[in-house]
């Protein structure tokens, strides 16, 4: 009798300290992709960089910040990886979701706003961390400042300047590839809203930047939630390589409904 109760519990302390030993191992593994996977185990900052949508035409000022609702919903996805929206997560959750994917290491996470258009972007004390860019090159200066130095690999349509002589008519709608074999490619879609998201490594600067943005603020939160809701897939699919994905949405009608995108267009670093 005694032995069999002894065995018993042997036999649980054993299972409980095995299914221990599993979860802590699958804990570090996934503490070890989400790190690479945004730079993070290289660089402790993780930044998400908004459009800024104040221009001098609408303020006297000489420099200010405005963003668009739909820009700050995509930064609540992002900020749900951390675990540190509490009004999506209660507070044990979130304490789980740290521990899980960061583990004791330490790491900088915010967000912040581009410059305006009347400050140099090269001046942006975040260029210095690790970016997840939200919004096209129209409104968010850091985004054009990586397409003047030649590090992006996919453009919309919309993000040429006002004053650029090849700016295509407002209503073609494209994605066109900038570098690589496919050179001047061009991606259209007449049922679906086009997005990107792409990943670079900035090695002038030591970093890892990841691009979401879409033609309107609804489809680039879209973006946003795509990568949000399958950084995990990415990261199995493309390791910590660069990529560059244009999706199609079905037309989200400026609302926050999202609906599992084509994928178009797959470039790879």
């Amino acid at each position: 009798m005694l032995l069999d109760i002894a065995t018993n519990v042997i036999a649980n302390i054993m299972f409980w300290l095995g299914l221990g030993l599993a979860v802590a191992m699958m804990a570090r593994i996934a503490q070890r992709r989400f790190r690479s996977f945004f730079g993070l185990h290289t660089n402790q900052q993780l930044i998400v960089c908004l459009s800024n949508l104040w221009t001098t035409a609408t303020s006297s000022r000489p420099r200010g910040y405005s963003i668009s609702l739909h820009e700050l919903r995509a930064s609540e996805a992002i900020t749900r990886l951390f675990g540190s929206a509490s009004f999506r997560l209660p507070d044990l959750v979130r304490g789980l979701v740290d521990a899980i994917y960061l583990g004791r290491h330490r790491y900088d996470f915010r967000n912040n706003v581009s410059p305006a258009s009347s400050d140099d972007p090269k001046h942006f004390s975040d260029l210095s961390g690790n970016l997840i860019v939200v919004g096209a090159a129209t409104r968010n200066s850091i985004r054009r400042l990586y397409l003047r130095e030649n590090l992006i690999s996919l453009r919309i349509s919309n993000e040429y300047s006002d004053t650029d002589d090849q700016r295509p008519p407002p209503e073609m709608k494209y994605v066109e590839v900038l570098n690589g074999a496919d050179l001047g490619q061009l991606v259209t879609s007449e049922s679906l809203d086009l997005a990107v998201v792409e990943k670079i490594h900035d090695t002038a600067r030591g970093t890892t930047v990841i691009f979401c943005l879409g033609r309107r603020g609804d489809t680039t939160w879209a973006a946003t939630e795509y990568l949000a809701r399958n950084w995990r897939s990415l990261q199995r699919e493309f390791g910590d390589k660069p990529f560059a994905l244009c999706l199609g949405f079905r037309d989200p009608g400026y609302q926050y409904d999202y609906h599992t995108p084509r994928r178009l267009l797959t470039l790879r670093g």
